[in-house]
């Protein structure tokens, strides 16, 4: 733990100046909830389950100026993160919808739950990632990599494919470019009104130094239900496309603001303003 006294030492890459208490990454001082990035995850195990949905569901998600891609194809994905700098091992799961942004294509993802609290509120206050504590698992069962999401003790999703069925080594450089597509998250934070938005903004999100080490194919299930609290049965599943695991590592560092809805908002007041005079 830091020192409050004037003996504190300086965080790396910490805001200058004489206040001490802009030294530290996030509240609260005493233990800040989670490092400053970047963030190195090391044999990562994920179960990615490929499925198409209706056209009315993935537009009800997918933020302007994002398009949904061909074929309402949307991603449930559970990560068991075994190492990882800063935060200790956590499991996830996120929920994508493949898009183009600008003409290129691109992932968003709209949804994610973790069992983890400091990772959970580093991804959202940095970066955006919609993210919320739920109690995901991934683990083998006989011969069957399976996947659940539970929330509030009630389970509302079920993957599972076969453990490692087929192996994919002779597309490992092709599927590593893939993890590496646009990822793309909606940063939303109220004012303290609580009312007023104080950032609306379109994030990039930073993804460094991948590498794959192992990718397997084969046939997949998805099963959802319906919950209030964890919608993620709000996609449903039209037919599933495709199961794969990867065994992989990855940098997560920053983002970049690509578009900027609140800036966008005032530039058109001023010209419907301008136009008036």
């Amino acid at each position: 733990m830091q020192s409050l006294t004037g003996n504190s030492p300086v965080v790396p890459g910490a805001a200058s100046g004489t206040n001490k208490f802009l030294q530290y990454p996030v509240m609260p001082t005493l233990r800040p909830a989670y490092p400053r990035g970047p963030w190195h995850y090391k044999d990562m195990h994920q179960l990615v389950v490929t499925y198409e949905s209706t056209a009315e569901a993935v537009r009800a998600v997918v933020p302007p100026p994002l398009q949904p891609a061909d074929g309402n194809r949307v991603t449930m994905e559970w990560r068991r993160m075994s190492e990882v700098s800063g935060f200790g091992p956590y499991t996830e799961v996120g929920h994508s919808v493949a898009c183009t942004f600008e003409g290129k294509p691109a992932i968003y993802v709209f949804q994610a739950f973790l069992d983890s609290e400091s990772p959970t509120l580093a991804g959202r206050e940095i970066l955006g990632f919609p993210k919320r504590y739920g109690e995901p698992d991934l683990k083998t069962v006989r011969e069957v990599l399976t996947g659940t999401l539970n929330y509030g003790g009630v389970q509302v999703a079920l993957a599972t494919m076969p453990y490692r069925a087929v192996d994919l080594s002779d597309r490992l450089a092709e599927i590593e470019q893939e993890l590496q597509t646009t990822q793309l998250v909606l940063k939303l934070l109220p004012d303290v009104d609580n009312h007023t938005p104080k950032v609306a903004q379109l994030i990039r999100v930073g993804i460094y130094n991948v590498k794959l080490k192992g990718a397997w194919g084969g046939p997949a299930e998805l099963f959802m239900v319906p919950h209030v609290g964890c919608p993620v049965a709000a996609l449903p599943v039209v037919r599933v496309l495709e199961g794969r695991q990867h065994f992989w590592d990855m940098t997560l560092s920053d983002g970049q603001v690509v578009h900027d809805y609140l800036a966008v908002e005032r530039e058109n007041a001023l010209k419907a303003a301008a136009a008036l005079l």
